[in-house]
């Protein structure tokens, strides 16, 4: 998976919780706008069609964390991978670092 197919990924998902949390809004508002001259069955089948969109977000919500999740666990083993592949090149940077800075921080005289 590539830096920015991520990042893609990322806004995708975030486009949908926005708009999943939208609908929902609008939903339940809608409902307690229709509900005000209700009585006994009326309600009771407002509150069934209330529960049931939250059971969908809560789903949506579920599987957009296990993607986040799968997603963490990718580059987690991607990152170690590349590390354990490359450790002589990653001493060799850090000590080359180390070495720059030494010579930096020497004062001259």
């Amino acid at each position: 998976m590539t830096t920015q197919s991520a990042r893609d990924d990322v806004a995708t998902d975030k486009a949908k919780i926005e708009q999943g949390f939208k609908e929902l809004l609008e939903g339940t508002e809608a409902l307690l706008r229709s509900t005000a001259a209700y009585t006994g069955e009326e309600i009771g089948s407002a509150r069934g069609r209330l529960r049931a969109r939250l059971d969908d977000a809560r789903q949506a919500a579920r599987a957009l964390e296990h993607r986040a999740k799968d997603r963490y666990r990718h580059a987690t083993v991607e990152t170690d991978s590349y590390v354990r592949a490359n450790a002589w090149k990653t001493i060799g940077t850090a000590m080359l670092v180390g070495v720059l800075v030494g010579i930096l921080a020497t004062p001259r005289r």
